[in-house]
């Protein structure tokens, strides 16, 4: 069964609902599933009679087999529902645990070797070792099972497999693409209750103060791997390798400044233009970060201006914690300019936006945050003496 529309991405997928699941019972507006980003529940299969134009109070049973259309990325979405699983049992016949594989889309070739032969006498899960979830043909919808489509040269199939398929056929002549969909593999509810107890164990005892943070969280990430809630290869791809190396620059560009001087000299310099005010060098720590981090971006802003509050708090004799708040709310407020954050980009160019409408939205919403920030750091964390 399986596309609408002209977009080659856009699949129609049957999903069946498990007995165990925590949606039979309830409606569709209750389950969630009326109002999907980028997919509509188009019927219901329930025991061979079909329910169309699916009522937002129509009750979820057992085995109902619901049909979605949409595009790929909210089938991934689809997958990660407690209790909801693809109604084809071919998943159940591939080779190794459902939690080592994935999803990928491949464009069938017209050296294709099943060409016009159904999908189940090309017997393809077996010749792969690959499932069809979804076919894309031109924008028609097929009808009938995937078992019995047969396939033509250009259709996109949407399939679940292991990695190694993409390795595989990748340069076959069976296929013209084949790529992986990001952030596909299936999630394992049966894991959560176990991923959770870990981690409200980890936060027990950096509580109590028994283990230090960075201890604990690294117990805890073992324990992830050990009972098998994620995966060792799942956890290395999830290492923020840029984030690790940002923060290693920016140890070393603070300890350069401070082995140097520069840091001492600008805390010098703002603390003689504010006439030795801590509440005063409070907001210039909130504009000079908030300048830089519409100019840079929030780390590198972050990065430079660290050094600068421990030695002005060092200078005023106050506590840095009050200064160090009002950097992270300064770093944090890229809204002047597109430049300053991945998401202001994101939006720039498919928005029609211009570079004054993030100045004249952006610039009241800065002051706001400044107003708020250094009216309300004060009262939490007093501008007092140390000691005082």
């Amino acid at each position: 069964a399986f596309t609408t529309n002209d977009d080659p991405r856009e699949y129609s997928v049957e999903m069946e609902i498990d007995p165990s699941s925590p949606l039979v019972g309830r409606t569709i507006e209750e389950a969630g599933l009326r109002q999907l980003p980028g997919m509509y529940l188009m019927e219901i299969d329930r025991d061979g009679d079909v329910l169309p134009a699916v009522a937002s109070d129509t009750r979820l049973q057992a085995r109902d087999h619901l049909v979605f259309v949409g595009v790929v990325e909210s089938v991934v979405d689809l997958q990660k529902i407690p209790g909801l699983k693809p109604a084809t049992d071919q998943l159940f016949k591939l080779d190794g645990p459902r939690s080592h594989r994935c999803l990928v889309e491949a464009v069938v070739s017209s050296s294709y070797p099943y060409l016009r032969m159904t999908v189940r006498e090309s017997r393809f899960r077996t010749n792969y070792n690959a499932a069809i979830i979804a076919v894309s043909r031109d924008g028609v919808r097929l009808k009938g099972k995937i078992g019995d489509i047969r396939l033509q040269a250009g259709d996109t199939l949407l399939l679940e497999s292991h990695a190694n398929f993409i390795e595989q056929q990748r340069n076959s002549r069976h296929f013209y693409l084949v790529s992986e969909v990001q952030d596909s593999a299936p999630v394992q509810h049966e894991k959560a209750n176990m991923a959770r107890m870990i981690m409200l164990a980890m936060i027990a005892v950096v509580t109590a103060d028994w283990l230090d943070m960075s201890l604990a969280a690294s117990i805890a990430a073992i324990l992830m791997i050990v009972t098998r809630c994620t995966r060792w290869s799942e956890a290395r791809r999830g290492i923020e390798w840029n984030v690790i190396l940002v923060m290693a620059a920016g140890l070393g560009i603070g300890e350069a400044m401070e082995t140097s001087g520069t840091a001492q000299l600008m805390s010098d310099r703002l603390s003689f233009l504010v006439g030795g005010s801590p509440f005063l060098m409070l907001v210039a720590i909130y504009t000079v970060a908030v300048v830089l981090t519409n100019l840079i971006t929030a780390k590198a802003a972050a990065t430079l201006v660290l050094p600068i509050v421990m030695s002005a708090a060092d200078l005023l004799n106050v506590s840095p914690v009050p200064f160090t708040i009002a950097l992270i709310m300064g770093a944090a407020g890229s809204f002047v300019t597109p430049y300053g954050y991945q998401t202001n980009m994101m939006v720039y160019g498919p928005g029609g936006y211009r570079s004054s409408d993030y100045l004249r939205l952006g610039l009241p919403l800065t002051i706001a945050v400044g107003l708020v920030t250094v009216i309300v750091t004060p009262l939490i964390w007093p501008l007092v003496p140390i000691g005082g």
